[in-house]
């Protein structure tokens, strides 16, 4: 399941869209006003974060998606622009030069739109956003996670970017399986974990929701956090 920001100037627009993309298990939040936000250069985008994957909505002219995406280009999330008009491969190329991950139908099937926002297939093709280059590895000591998260971050951390079931997690975090219960506690510790993170300065999706398979630790993650050996060794206990 992932947590999706779906930009729009009409929510009404959005409202079979947005039920097709809870079928798969989605979160959604559906937003008209922070359209305008995203394009003061002065506004704090801190908040797109939290999100796995960006949708534009058709509804939005061409001139303001372009100027959209250039401040959703400072973070790690796949762009989807949703569309009414198909695009050839040669449109496509520009926009992906420009920014866009994927093309997405305003009325897609339940199989297309899953397989468009398939963590596999945005992990080999989204576009690479590179983070400031002045920006300093922080030390894992010092992000102060509490003994389970930090026991989360590590099983995730040596997994080297896979994907992780989550019943293997419960089973590592808790020596227990599945059940109702270990996969809520699970779900609220990965929540806490990526907030802690972010409220550090680490950005981008930090860690992925793949539908219907667990979890694992961004590429990116490793590239802005320093983990030592004995940190490994700690958080494994």
């Amino acid at each position: 399941m992932s947590q999706i920001l779906l930009f729009t100037k009409n929510p009404l627009n959005e409202q079979v869209f947005e039920d097709r993309l809870r079928q798969l298990g989605h979160e959604v939040f559906t937003t008209k006003e922070l359209v305008e936000l995203c394009l003061l250069d002065t506004a704090n985008h801190d908040f797109i974060q939290i999100f796995h994957q960006i949708i534009l909505s058709e509804t939005i002219a061409n001139v303001e998606v372009k100027e959209l995406v250039k401040t959703l280009n400072n973070y790690t999330i796949p762009i989807f622009r949703k569309s009414d008009e198909p695009v050839d491969e040669a449109q496509l190329e520009e926009w992906q030069k420009l920014g866009i991950t994927e093309w997405i139908e305003s009325r897609p099937s339940i199989e297309s739109l899953r397989e468009k926002l398939s963590c596999d297939k945005l992990t080999n093709e989204s576009k690479i956003v590179f983070l400031p280059k002045t920006k300093e590895k922080l030390s894992l000591a010092r992000l102060a996670l509490s003994s389970g998260e930090l026991k989360l971050f590590v099983i995730l951390y040596e997994q080297k970017n896979q994907t992780i079931p989550r019943e293997e997690l419960c089973l590592r975090m808790w020596n227990r399986g599945k059940s109702n219960s270990s996969m809520s506690q699970l779900s609220v510790m990965v929540k806490h974990l990526k907030a802690k993170l972010a409220s550090k300065g680490i950005t981008g999706p930090i860690i992925e929701t793949c539908w219907g398979r667990g979890y694992r630790l961004h590429e990116t993650v490793n590239e802005q956090i320093c983990v030592d050996t004995n940190e490994l060794k700690y958080g494994n206990e």
